[in-house]
This record gives C-alpha cells, sequence and structure tokens, in this order.
C-alpha cells in the first residue's frame, strides 16, 4: 500500500512539474516574476557593539557552563553541533527570517575564518533582515492590525515606529515607557497606536498588557478572584486603575471644542445638502474619524462594578491604584498616573519585566521557554535551569535593556549551535536545552523564504511611508469645511488609504496579482485564504497566536499554489541560477543548497539524474517543486 502511494505522489508531482522550466532550445517566455531592483532608504539598521564581543563571548561561554551542569546531573548528551551548511541556514532563518542565498551560503561555506560563526550572527543582526523579522515577531505579540475600530482608525505610523525602534535597537525599557506614555494624534506621535490598538477598552488593555510585558495572565480576576493564581478581582481593579483614565477619541459632544457641534454629523449633512446623492461614508467619514482619535490622560475614578461579591470591598466603591504587586509612586499633580504605570513596569526593580523579555527572546531561539508557558509566569514557576534565567535576566538589566545584545550572547552559545532535537517534548517536563527543539518555520519564515528563491532583491518591494500622512490629512475639524475634506479625503484616498497601497505596491512588484513583499510589508492581518494566514500567521486578535501546524490546505498550497510555481518560471531567482550552471551537476548542487543549504547525498543525486534525463529540461523543475515540498525545506534544523 506505502509503495502504491508513494507512486501515485511522484506521477502527482512530476503532472504538477513538467510543463513548466520549458526546454532551453524553445522559445522562452516573457517573465512575468518582477526583479526589484535598487534600495529603499529605510535609514541605517543599527550594528552590534564589536568592543563588546569578547563579553559576549564570555557571557555565552558561562551560559554554556550552566547548561552543562544541567547536562550532569540529568544524565543527558547533548546534541552534535551543526554542520556549518544548516548553521547557515538556521542563522538566516531565526535572525534575519529567511533562507540564505547561494551565494550567501557559498561564502560563509567557503570562509576559513575561525570567528565565521561569530560574524555571520553580527552581520544578521545589523541587517534589514533582522529588522523585518523581529516586526514580524512583535507583530505577533502587540496583535498590530492596520485598520482596528472597523477602518476607523489608522495604525501604520505605529507599525513604521516599531520598526524603527527595532532599526535603531531602541532600549526594550524606553520603547515600552514610550508606548505606555504617548499622548497625541497617530502622526504626531506614532507610539499612541499602543493605546489606540485597545479603544474604548480600559479594563482589557490592562490585562494585554501585562501579559506582554510581564508574562502574566491576570485575565480571569476582572470578574472574579483568579481560580489558578492569587490575583483577585480588587487587585484587577486597582491595577487598572492606573490606565482608566486614558482616553483615545475625542468626544464629538464637546461643546467647548466643536462650537458648531458634532463635527462628523455637521460635515455630513452639509455635504448632503450640497450633493444629495454624495457618499459621506467611505474615505470622508475616515478622514474625519482620523482626526477624533487621538489619546490623552483624563483623570477618572474606576469604581468596582456593581454585583462586586467579596467582602473586601463594597459594590461600585472607588478603588485606589495598586500594582498587582510591588510598590510604585504615588501619583501627584506633576506626574500621570500612565507615567507612575510606565516608570513601575519597566523598573529594574520590577521582578518580571526583565525576566519577561528574556524568557521570550530564549524561547524565540530555542522553540521552548526556560519557563513555560512564556506568558503565564506565576510565583511558583520554576525555570528549567533557574541559573540561566537569571543570569539572562542580570545580563539584560545590566545592559541597560539591549535586547539585540542579549539575542547575540544567546546565539553565540554552544547549545544553539547544535543540532535541533527532533523527539516530541514533553511541555510538562522540564527541558534542559541539549539543542534547540525542531520547529516548522513560521507562516513568515516561508513565505519570506520562497521569496528569497523566487524574486531579485525583495527588500525592494516595500508599502509605501506615511511619513507625509500628517500634513494631508491634520485638520481642525471646529473650523473644516466639507470642501477642504473632500479635497484631504482624495488625497488620501490616492496616496495612503489601503486600497492605493496595495494598488501602488502591485504595480511595482506582483505576480498574477499576488503582492511580492516580504511579510513585514504586506497589510495586516490578510485576508484568511492568503498563503501567510493558511500557514499560521494569526488575525491579530489574540496575543502570540499564530501556529505552525500543518493542515490540507498547506499541503494543496504548496502543490498547486502561486507562489510555488512562480519560481519555476523564467526570471525567478532559482530558475535563472540553474540555467546558469555550467553542468548537469553544478546545476543539482546549485538546487540542493538553494532550498535545502545543503549539497545532495548520492541516493538524491541518483535520483535526481534519472528524473532530469527523463524529463529533460523539465527535471530540473521537477526536483525544485519536489524539494520545497519536503519537510526538510520546511523546518528548522
Amino acid at each position: 500500500m506505502r509503495k502504491i502511494v508513494r507512486s501515485v505522489f511522484v506521477i502527482v508531482l512530476i503532472l504538477q512539474c513538467t510543463f513548466l522550466m520549458a526546454d532551453e532550445k524553445k522559445k522562452k517566455p516573457v517573465s512575468k516574476v518582477p526583479r526589484g531592483s535598487g534600495t529603499v532608504d529605510w535609514g541605517p539598521v543599527a550594528p552590534v557593539d564589536a568592543a563588546s564581543t569578547a563579553a559576549v563571548r564570555d557571557a555565552a561561554a558561562k551560559i554554556d557552563r550552566m547548561l552543562e551542569d544541567g547536562y550532569r546531573r540529568h544524565e543527558i548528551t547533548p546534541n552534535a553541533t551543526l554542520s556549518d551548511s544548516l548553521f547557515c541556514r538556521r542563522a538566516y532563518l531565526e535572525i534575519g527570517g529567511r533562507i540564505p542565498r547561494l551565494d550567501e551560503i557559498g561564502v560563509f561555506v567557503q570562509s576559513r575564518d575561525r570567528t565565521r560563526r561569530e560574524k555571520l550572527i553580527d552581520d544578521l543582526l545589523g541587517s534589514h533582515d533582522h529588522v523585518s523579522h523581529m516586526f514580524n515577531y512583535w507583530a505577533d505579540i502587540l496583535r498590530l492590525q492596520d485598520h482596528p475600530i472597523n477602518g476607523n482608525q489608522l495604525a501604520q505610523p505605529y507599525h513604521e515606529w516599531i520598526k524603527d525602534c527595532i532599526r535603531t535597537n531602541k532600549p526594550y525599557d524606553e520603547w515600552v515607557r514610550e508606548m505606555l506614555t504617548a499622548e497625541g494624534r497617530i502622526w504626531q506621535n506614532p507610539a499612541v497606536g499602543f493605546a489606540m490598538r485597545d479603544s474604548n477598552m480600559e479594563l482589557d488593555a490592562v490585562d494585554n498588557m501585562v501579559q506582554v510585558f510581564l508574562g502574566t495572565q491576570i485575565g480571569c480576576a476582572q470578574c472574579h478572584d483568579h481560580p489558578f493564581d492569587h490575583w483577585t478581582q480588587r487587585e484587577y481593579y486597582e491595577m487598572s486603575a492606573y490606565w482608566y483614565g486614558v482616553r483615545t477619541r475625542a468626544y464629538a459632544g464637546d461643546k467647548k471644542r466643536f462650537t458648531k457641534g458634532n463635527p462628523l454629523s455637521r460635515l455630513r449633512n452639509e455635504l448632503k445638502k450640497m450633493d444629495p446623492d454624495a457618499n459621506t461614508g467611505g474615505n470622508f467619514s475616515r478622514v474625519i474619524n482620523a482626526n477624533l482619535f487621538e489619546v490623552w490622560e483624563q483623570p477618572r475614578s474606576l469604581r468596582l462594578p456593581h454585583d462586586y461579591q467579596y467582602e473586601d470591598a463594597k459594590p461600585k466603591e472607588v478603588v485606589k491604584m495598586k500594582p498587582i504587586f510591588g510598590d510604585a509612586e504615588t501619583v501627584t499633580k506633576g506626574k500621570s498616573s500612565r507615567q507612575v504605570l510606565a516608570d513601575w513596569m519597566t523598573s529594574q526593580k520590577n521582578p518580571r519585566f526583565a525576566k519577561n523579555m528574556a524568557n521570550r527572546l530564549w524561547k524565540k531561539a530555542f522553540g521552548i521557554g526556560l519557563i513555560e508557558p512564556v506568558d503565564d509566569i506565576r510565583d511558583d514557576s520554576v525555570a528549567s535551569n533557574p541559573d540561566v534565567l537569571d543570569f539572562l535576566t542580570s545580563e539584560l538589566i545590566r545592559s541597560n535593556f539591549d535586547t539585540r545584545r542579549l539575542q547575540r550572547t544567546i546565539f553565540y552559545t554552544k547549545a544553539w549551535q547544535r543540532e535541533a532535537t527532533a523527539s516530541d517534548v514533553d511541555l510538562s517536563e522540564p527541558y534542559y536545552f541539549p539543542g534547540p527543539v525542531l520547529r516548522r518555520m513560521t507562516a513568515e519564515q516561508i513565505w519570506d523564504s520562497l521569496l528569497t528563491l523566487a524574486v531579485y532583491n525583495p527588500q525592494s518591494f516595500t508599502r509605501p511611508s506615511t511619513d507625509e500622512l500628517g500634513q494631508v490629512i491634520d485638520m481642525d475639524l471646529d473650523k473644516a469645511t466639507v470642501i477642504e475634506v473632500q479635497t484631504i479625503a482624495d488625497e488620501y484616498n490616492k496616496n495612503f488609504s489601503s486600497g492605493a497601497q496595495r494598488t501602488i505596491t502591485r504595480k511595482r512588484n506582483s505576480y498574477k496579482g499576488m503582492t511580492l513583499a516580504r511579510a513585514s510589508e504586506l497589510s495586516s492581518p490578510l485576508p484568511p485564504n492568503h498563503f501567510l494566514r493558511q500557514f499560521g500567521q494569526s488575525d491579530r486578535e489574540l496575543i502570540a497566536s499564530s501556529g505552525r501546524d500543518g493542515s490540507v490546505s498547506q499541503i494543496l498550497t504548496m502543490f498547486n499554489g502561486e507562489i510555488t510555481h512562480m519560481m519555476l518560471e523564467r526570471g525567478s531567482v532559482i530558475y535563472d541560477t540553474v540555467l546558469r550552471a555550467p553542468t548537469f551537476e553544478d546545476r543539482v548542487d546549485a538546487i540542493f543548497y538553494s532550498i535545502l543549504s545543503r549539497p545532495p547525498r548520492t541516493p538524491e543525486q541518483t535520483v535526481a539524474k534519472r528524473e532530469i534525463n527523463s524529463a529533460g529540461s523539465a527535471g530540473y523543475g521537477n526536483v525544485i517543486w519536489a524539494l520545497i515540498n519536503t519537510k526538510e525545506f520546511l523546518f528548522i534544523q
């Protein structure tokens, strides 16, 4: 039975591929694959600090010694060290978010520099690839959406600001503090996007920020005392009181600010009087609403719910501001409650702020956190290796929350450079890190890797910037006229709307209607039928809710989807690479190194030769198509 199934698979494979990569002697099709040209001025990426290399190397060695003590105590044999080619592949995937190009892996494996691994790690950490990859990571955690709240709220300036924080390696505590305290409109101060993401959801916003920044879940205590942790409903409300004064939208009925009445209603009514058939919705309303969305603090008291049922307080009683643990400053006239909250949250003395980030970055590198689950740290949580977690936490604090340096330290370790553990790992048992765990690529890593195989210079394909948005859209709503709003709406529609952005991007880099840009440059979230959503990208509703599980739709997409067929047409990187190689051996080597970052084994070379001899030039396409449909391609070794 297995032989029959295998034979059917091979037949299907060949049928799917033989019409591609036409014989070179025949007329070759005109390329439909955009090449990409030039570079985008994203600004320079902050490089790693070369002067700290020795210190980072020593810190990594110390972590390895701690892990080796664990190996001895628990009688564990660490995994073998990765070969250079597979190390190169892992480094590009885990630091840059894509597989290496053929030339990149060729340079690395041929290097005789003893520090080549460290240098590759450093180069990738200082690359735009890393910025793109880390943005995808944070987009999942921060639930980034381009148009939350029914499309009336703009978010791209906030997303661009996050990329800029990553690019400049802004200290993590500063980055978080800015998000928690920012005020104004999003084109004036993009960090307000954090508060606007949960607009008019003050209690839920606190639950989300504690989970993201402290790795602790207190959400159950919003309605009742936490059943599995010690948080009480009263403590939840006391914590939420810091954020309760955050306002994210101007009150259109504010007669002092809007002396002519509700600006949205007024301008819509005036437009209807001018033209009864005019569309008062769409971008006309959107640019008005965009000017109503702004973040400021309006001090107000938070009361316990009317059905509060515990004896430590009475229903509807006003709660005092108090952090869920430790102490915070008293809110004074010169310091807002959000500033007090931000100082407490990001303090070096906060027992979970740095620990949470260290644990998250360790999990990102190894596939499992030192504490699991990473977003449910409790007082009784015990790390599988407490010494390592304590050390990582202290290193993050000592470096003034330099997350890139902490990642550099983790990547320098022997443990991270070991082969992946392929056996199933029981998360109910401690994992002692003989190496990273075997994982499938994220949806974004798969997409960006396929672009690497197909598109020249994918970094040149980026979504249009919103740097000039404020100059176009900003208006005084109390004085605005219908003509002014219509003019602004037209310009917004032409240059900044989601439709305009798709049109501009697709015009310069699309294939059969599919936008060929890095995952970080596509809209968020994408439609459910998009490749990225099919492979596990989240809908950005819940924190870190992306997935890596397989499905039938993924198989069909890899078998028949445009993204995989695109690379088998003239103009794609791998197609052109194969045609340039002078000999059969060189062509097969190029295919294997490009896709799997290793040379073909003897049996594989034999099968490839038989297929190519049988199918002619189309056989090269068959081999390419077969390899990108293997688990070896989809998994990070």
